[in-house]
């Protein structure tokens, strides 16, 4: 139609108008919801289960009709499923909902599930238990409800209990005693606490084990997006396995032999179900056993972060091992250092006595500088059937040095951005060596050490604690008065406790070094200049997240000089000592996660020496800087040293 709009005795304008007529409610509803299925047993007729509701493009919702046949249910106030009925029976009881806008109808199905009225928190584990005399006894704590944590409330060495097992302790039998233990037990949960007084009673019963079929394959997770593969065990050989049950989680797992896969899938939002779950059957002679096992989809960046600490365990692996090797090549420097001081001694000594003392592998010879004299000696001597070489043991030569050494580390590192690690470390080396000719020495040594790293910034936070044992070997070749080759090589293994996860890391490794020094002397300054070749190669186990090792070898060349001056003191020998060195990685394979940013270092030691008779202690200070100002340590090192 058109409209047209004029003023009197003036101009007029027209605009046509398009009216569509369409037909109401001729879309049907759709998305029929209900706020809850779950219905507790037990409720009166009545009761409300859920709201109803649905969704139509040309009917407004409180248009919309809903209805039900149902014999349990009805719908009253327009959108309220109710029982008709009390329920008794759990179970689940199916309905069908039909929405209607007047005109089109749309039905959906829809499952009440029927469950048990949960009460107050209770301890449903049996009071009552029996022990055989020497046998532990495990007991598998239950409630009514889950996501409980028990605890026991008092101090009882008899028991443990790790999760929800408890373990009494093996007790023999008492003739006449008291055989009975008890041990109060406190579950929790939010705010509920609910306790109970367990018994186990010992008896004198020798208990027959009879070893059952079990399935020892243990829960596992996985990152998102990636396939499982899990190896099905059990206690005993020859065993088949199936699946049984139903797949309640959309066929995630197939089984081939002993071979389970779990196929990749995404992970869902936080506090959404990320384990699923399948049941294994386990057959062997018609004896049969069954497990559910549970796989836990984990997200990506739990990954990430596992990634991150996994090279922050491998740094304090490599710290804790280029520590022993520079203890151990400080060791074959003092060793060396005494010999070089022992033959300037005994050379001085001859130079200002009038006699002489040579031969010291069969025993001490004695001559005068004055002729006359030593031949008379001599003559005198023979005559009555003696020597003018004194006989001594060669066992000297042979006796092994031991030598405890203790440090304590304290550092820091920074990384990129906000990335920040500060770390502590404490190490207790244990070791014996011995000359095996003049020239040759060899050495073992035992080491443990913990270094404890904390790390904060947008990378990662938490806590990666270290403890690794070493053993190593040792060993010089004296090549002349002026220099040497020294060498150390060793395996060390290590675990890796990671604030932020239950599981526990593992690793393994060796190290070595290989330097050359010489030796020098300027008035009465010792000069030991060296260059040194370290190396070691740390690999870091697969877990369930990481499924794959990982190995990372370190290489650093070192130059160096060591300054020490010797001075009688009291009734023994003092020595003060410098010690300076740079130190280049080789590999720079640019990481540049919290730890692994000082590319360059250098290191100061300064320390004293006091040795008296065959005993030599030592203490001394040492600071590390990088060039590049990002990370730093400083120590107190103290070593005994001792002959047997």
């Amino acid at each position: 139609m058109i409209i047209t709009a004029s003023e009197a005795d003036k101009s007029s304008v027209s605009k046509t108008i398009t009216v569509t007529v369409t037909d109401l409610n001729d879309v049907a509803p759709t998305n029929i919801q209900i706020s809850n299925t779950n219905l507790l047993k037990g409720q009166p007729a009545g009761t409300v289960v859920g709201t109803l509701s649905a969704t139509d493009t040309d009917t407004a919702a409180d248009a919309l009709t809903f209805t039900t046949t149902s014999a349990d249910f009805n719908i009253v106030n327009g959108n309220e499923l109710r029982t008709k009925r009390s329920i008794t029976a759990i179970g689940d009881i199916a309905i069908t909902v039909t929405v209607s806008d007047g005109i089109q109808s749309t039905d959906k199905n829809f499952t009440i599930k029927v469950v048990e009225k949960i009460g107050a928190l209770i301890i449903t584990t049996k009071d009552n238990f029996s022990a055989p005399k020497n046998a532990d006894k495990v007991i598998v704590l239950a409630a009514n409800k889950s996501g409980v944590r028990f605890f026991i409330a008092d101090k009882n060495a008899k028991f443990s209990l790790s999760d929800n097992i408890l373990t009494f302790k093996a007790t023999n039998f008492k003739d006449g005693g008291d055989n009975i233990y008890r041990v109060n037990i406190k579950a929790t949960k939010g705010d509920e606490v609910a306790k109970k007084t367990l018994v186990v009673t010992v008896t004198d019963d020798t208990p027959y084990i009879a070893i059952k079929l079990r399935i020892t394959t243990a829960n596992v997770s996985t990152l998102e997006k990636t396939d499982k593969v899990i190896d099905l065990t059990a206690n005993k050989s020859g065993v088949s396995f199936s699946i049984t049950g139903n797949d309640t989680d959309g066929n995630k797992f197939s089984l081939s032999g002993a071979t389970l896969t779990f196929k990749a899938t995404d992970f869902k939002d936080q506090g959404d179900n990320n384990t699923y779950y399948v049941n294994i059957k386990a057959t062997k002679d018609g004896e049969t056993t069954e497990k559910i096992l549970a796989v836990t989809v984990i997200d990506d960046n739990v990954g990430v972060i596992r990634e991150i600490t996994r090279k922050e365990s491998t740094a304090a692996g490599q710290f804790l091992a280029f520590k022993v090797g520079r203890t151990l090549m400080g060791r074959l420097s003092h060793i060396r250092l005494s010999h070089i001081r022992h033959k300037k001694n005994k050379k001085k000594d001859k130079e200002e006595s009038s006699f002489s003392a040579n031969g010291f592998v069969n025993g001490i010879q004695v001559s005068f500088a004055d002729s006359q004299t030593n031949s008379f000696i001599n003559r005198v001597l023979s005559a009555n059937g003696l020597s003018n070489v004194i006989p001594i043991s060669s066992r000297k030569v042979e006796r092994w040095d031991t030598w405890t050494n203790a440090k304590v580390v304290i550092g820091k590192s920074n990384g990129a951005g906000a990335n920040k690690t500060e770390f502590n470390l404490k190490s207790l080396n244990i070791g014996m060596d011995r000359r095996i000719a003049q020239d040759k020495i060899i050495g073992f040594a035992l080491g443990l050490g913990k270094q404890d790293r904390t790390a904060t910034g947008s990378d990662f936070s938490g806590e990666v604690d270290t403890t690794q044992y070493t053993l190593s070997s040792y060993g010089a070749l004296e090549l002349s008065d002026k220099g040497s080759i020294e060498a150390v090589l060793g395996v060390a293994k290590a675990t890796h406790d990671i604030s932020n996860s239950a599981d526990q890391d593992n690793s393994n490794g060796f190290f070595a070094s290989i330097a050359y020094r010489a030796d020098l002397q300027a008035q009465s300054v010792d000069l030991s200049p060296f260059i040194r070749y370290d190396i070691s190669r740390i690999k870091m186990k697969a877990n369930d997240i990481l499924t794959s090792s990982e190995t990372t070898t370190d290489e650093a060349i070192a130059l160096g000089i060591d300054i020490s001056k010797t001075g009688n003191y009291e009734e023994g020998q003092l020595t003060r000592f410098v010690s300076l060195e740079y130190k280049s990685d080789l590999r720079r394979d640019g990481n540049d996660y919290l730890s692994k940013n000082a590319e360059q270092e250098v290191i100061m030691k300064l320390g004293l020496d006091y040795q008296k008779d065959d005993t030599t202690t030592s203490v001394s200070y040492e600071r590390i800087q990088s060039t590049n100002n990002k990370a730093h340590s400083y120590g107190i090192e103290g070593t005994v040293r001792w002959k047997f």
